[in-house]
């Protein structure tokens, strides 16, 4: 199996894992302890995993969530505070998982547009490094001797002009 499908299953088991957690434990604090308020931060993390990790399509676990608390709450019938509580952070929920989500897609398209940025930059650097270095090979071979110490220096200053290249298009650094 491949790395990315691995990865990928293993968010998906870890999101599933963390709402049914939250969703647990919410309705076990409901059961047990139903004279107190309880606060569902807890839900903000399968959240916004899912929206960091998945975009709009990670919007989905908060939907999820949301639906099982009202689920849970209208089994215990529930007063109105704790109705109107449950629509607030319900709304907070939505709205920080929507914003992450559209943050998470922004990333994604400025990193597209970088990577897109470096291979123009790459093709235009290096088809002329790549017609120095042919027309330096045709030249070191009728070459005389005393040009030869000439044109070896040549070659090692475009080879290094090649690596510095290849550093800022694959690792965005300028360096040899």
């Amino acid at each position: 199996m491949k790395w990315k499908n691995l990865e990928a299953i293993i968010k998906i088991l870890l999101v599933a894992f963390l709402i049914s957690f939250s969703v647990f434990i919410a309705s076990i604090y409901r059961v047990r302890f139903p004279e107190y308020t309880f606060y569902r931060h807890f839900y903000y993390l399968p959240a916004v995993l899912s929206a960091f990790w998945w975009g709009r399509k990670g919007l989905v676990a908060p939907f999820i969530m949301i639906f099982l608390s009202f689920f849970i709450d209208s089994t215990k019938n529930a007063g109105k505070e704790e109705f109107l509580s449950l629509i607030i952070e319900s709304s907070l929920l939505l709205i920080v998982s929507i914003l992450v989500a559209f943050l998470s897609e922004e990333k994604t398209r400025a990193l597209e547009k970088e990577k897109k940025f470096k291979l123009v930059t790459a093709h235009y650097f290096f088809n002329p490094i790549a017609i120095a270095e042919g027309f330096l090979h045709l030249a070191m071979q009728k070459a005389s001797p005393e040009i030869m110490e000439h044109l070896e220096a040549i070659n090692v200053a475009v080879k290094r002009i090649k690596k510095v290249v290849q550093n800022v298009v694959e690792k965005g650094e300028i360096r040899e």
